[in-house]
């Protein structure tokens, strides 16, 4: 009797540990930013949970904000070395690799993110920029919405107005675009951008509107000139070696919630926190924002040529790459 007793305790015992769920696969999402920032809470977060939920027992994401795995500047890195599986980055911080995907960063290409996102990827898609990609698998591609010029002190009401100004700039497509206007671009980190508008090392910045809130820099400045200055490119991308190690159904969900579709959404949400994030600042006392016509924009856009075909020069395959990107941004405008 003990001995049947002993062998259906043993039993139900079984049965209840196979009733826990096993995940063939538990991998980790690096987001280094903020845990309150709208990127993890909004778009990441509820991207991940839906993957792990509809892989079931496949797959459960977690998702890493802050610096717990990564840093904006070893992100790559850290999910090459397997460190985390997931990678949520922007690409110029990642060593000179997406150049032919700098496309989308140069000024006056694009009116928003999301046509230039889908743009992107296309270009991804049809194996234009494929080979930067060989030791990743991108889920979305992204182009953060156009930059615009940001001051402390000086109103501006013309890109002639930066004249003699010392400008923060995050990379070096934007450096070359400032320096037509007389202004000098001083190279700083979107982290160090605040500190140098506070202290006075630099007097304005070139920056895209959805920084202004996360990082605070509606604080340390007071004018800004919105005029299609480029843009920064970012992704979201998993190691080839994290993804050929998921089972066949995972692959499956995942590739369900990645690429064009997902880099569209990603776009759209990039430009709705942009305008977001300027209808606040617009309501703070003291703040002028200033738009170029469609006339001073196009004038500009003749002057900073030379910064389009000094790309094209030293970028690899960058004439094709460009008049890609210029078809596949027609394309879209066509599709609306």
């Amino acid at each position: 009797m003990k001995k049947h007793t002993l062998t259906a305790v043993t039993a139900a015992f079984i049965g209840s540990t196979l009733a826990i769920p096993a995940f063939a696969q538990n991998i980790n999402l690096a987001v280094p930013t903020a845990p309150q920032a709208p990127i993890l809470t909004k778009v990441l977060t509820p991207w991940a949970k839906k993957v792990s939920h509809e892989a079931g027992e496949d797959l459960n994401i977690a998702v890493r904000p802050g610096r717990t795995l990564a840093s904006p500047l070893n992100v790559y890195d850290r999910v090459i070395a397997d460190v985390a599986q997931i990678g949520w980055g922007v690409q110029e911080l990642m060593g000179g690799k997406f150049r032919r995907s700098g496309v989308a960063q140069l000024p006056f290409e694009a009116d928003n993110a999301e046509e230039a996102s889908v743009a992107l990827w296309r270009l991804y898609e049809k194996g234009i920029t494929k080979m930067e990609y060989d030791e990743v698998k991108p889920l979305s591609i992204i182009v953060f919405p156009p930059n615009a010029v940001h001051t402390k002190n000086k109103p501006i009401k013309s890109l002639e107005d930066l004249k003699g100004l010392k400008i923060a700039t995050g990379g070096r497509i934007a450096a070359n675009t400032i320096k037509p206007t007389g202004a000098a671009p001083i190279s700083l980190s979107l982290t160090a951008m605040y500190q140098g508008l506070n202290r006075g090392t630099v007097d304005g910045n070139v920056m895209v509107w959805t920084a202004f809130l996360p990082f605070k820099l509606f604080e340390v400045t007071r004018h800004h000139y919105e005029i299609p200055l480029g843009s920064g490119t970012a992704m979201v991308f998993m190691s080839n070696k994290a993804y050929d190690g998921l089972t066949t159904k995972a692959r499956r969900v995942v590739d369900a919630n990645s690429g064009a579709k997902f880099s569209h959404r990603m776009g759209k949400f990039w430009d709705g926190s942009a305008k977001f994030a300027r209808a606040k600042i617009s309501k703070m006392p003291g703040h002028v924002i200033t738009t170029a016509s469609q006339e001073v924009a196009a004038a500009w856009k003749e002057k900073m040529k030379p910064v389009v075909t000094q790309w094209v020069k030293e970028a690899p395959d960058g004439e094709r790459v460009l008049a890609a990107f210029r078809a596949e941004i027609a394309a879209f405008r066509k599709s609306k």
